[in-house]
């Protein structure tokens, strides 16, 4: 494949996707201590979750192919989510709704001049 990714730039992209995966993980869960410099207390945890690790990795992975996008074409791009939980919005379950046109994620790129 002509436009295959590099070793390189893979192991990159997998990094980036990691360490987001990880920051995420330290927002929704943690009040301190996300280094875990120390040992991890129930002191460093929060009582009640704000965020959904659901829908986390799925937007990582959208972040970090878009980043690459950009960077490869010199893009201006904005990604908008929108206010709901993006994984419960595209969920087809009896216990949700279909996409609104807030609710799915909008993409707008130009090439910079």
């Amino acid at each position: 494949m002509a436009n295959a990714l590099s070793d390189k730039e893979r192991a990159l992209m997998d990094s980036y996707w990691r360490a987001a995966n990880y920051l995420s993980v330290g927002q929704i869960y943690l009040y301190d201590n996300p280094l875990l410099k120390e040992p991890l207390t129930k002191n460093h945890i929060k009582p009640r979750l704000l965020g959904h690790w659901g829908t986390t990795p799925g937007l990582n992975f959208l972040y970090v192919h878009l980043n690459r996008l950009i960077k490869k074409h010199d893009l201006d791009m904005i990604y908008v989510a929108g206010p709901d939980t993006v994984g419960l919005a595209w969920s087809r379950t009896p216990t949700s709704r279909a996409p609104t046109a807030r609710s799915i994620p909008t993409f707008h790129a130009t090439k910079r001049a």
